[in-house]
């Protein structure tokens, strides 16, 4: 009867150490973490940040839409994309735009660069909001706005903006050329594509010949050194009888001033004629 016993003591040892070790504490950080996403995927610096995950699939947020709702505020995920995307992940800044103004209009671009010299960026700033030549200007004026994120031409597989001028840049009839590879705007009415008839002025004995124009520049997008007070046109315009530039304001005063400042931009380069304050559509 021993040899039972002493079995039975055994087992009874072992069924004891088996339950004390059971027993023990489990360590709460063993309890695995489960992600759909890579570590970096919330890291503007990383190389798994989700913007350059996005910009990799052409810019189609249905992906995200799957699983964080169609209005992106948790879905499935019940994770919401709002917090960091509050007019959503489709409102134009947050793809390009937001450094200068909230147009959308860059900087900065899709590559993320903000200086003028970048193709992507180039003279938005300036034709969106003025300078000392001019008012700024709306963004149909060179390109056709989308009405929503997926409207037809908005995204393109080799991520440039479709240029088409409207409104002021056809002024007396101009027809403007944009030239991505050279980074040029030629013919455009702003930068100096319009002529004045003298047989339909009211004040032909200003003109040396029988029409004004401009000099139809065409300047260079990256370069904010390509344009000045006479890129456009001479001072006086070609074609005009000679006078001084401090003269110009005897009878364009609601224009220029007599050091030769534009005292309201929004009076130059609109497309009008201004002699005398009166004003009238350009020829």
């Amino acid at each position: 009867m021993r040899i039972p016993v002493t079995v039975a003591l055994i087992l009874s040892w072992l069924i004891y150490s088996g339950c004390s070790d059971l027993n023990e504490p489990v360590e709460s950080n063993l309890k695995p973490e489960i992600s759909a996403h890579p570590v970096g995927w919330v890291n503007v610096n990383s190389g798994e940040f989700h913007g350059l995950f996005i910009q990799d699939i052409d810019w189609d947020l249905r992906n995200c839409q799957e699983c964080h709702g169609v209005d992106y505020a948790g879905g499935i995920a019940n994770s919401s994309c709002l917090p960091c995307h509050p007019k959503t992940p489709e409102d134009c800044i947050v793809c390009h735009g937001g450094v200068d103004n909230l147009t959308g209009a860059p900087p900065e671009d899709l590559e993320g660069n903000v200086v003028p010299t970048a193709h992507g960026v180039g003279a938005h700033t300036a034709h969106l909001e003025g300078d000392e030549f001019a008012a700024g200007f709306e963004c149909h004026t060179c390109h056709a706005v989308p009405d929503s994120f997926y409207a037809p031409g908005h995204i393109g597989a080799d991520s440039q903006a479709e240029v088409m001028f409207e409104n002021l840049a056809l002024a007396d009839g101009a027809q403007p050329i944009w030239n991505s590879d050279a980074e040029t705007c030629a013919n455009s009415y702003c930068h100096g594509n319009w002529a004045l008839a003298k047989e339909q002025s009211d004040f032909d004995n200003f003109y040396t010949g029988d029409e004004m124009t401009g000099n139809n520049a065409s300047p260079v997008w990256t370069d904010p050194e390509s344009v000045d007070c006479e890129s456009c046109h001479n001072l006086p315009p070609t074609g005009h009888i000679p006078f001084e530039l401090n003269v110009c304001t005897n009878c364009h005063s609601a224009v220029v001033d007599a050091d030769g400042n534009i005292v309201d931009k929004t009076k130059h380069v609109n497309g009008q004629i201004n002699v005398f304050g009166q004003e009238r559509p350009i020829f």
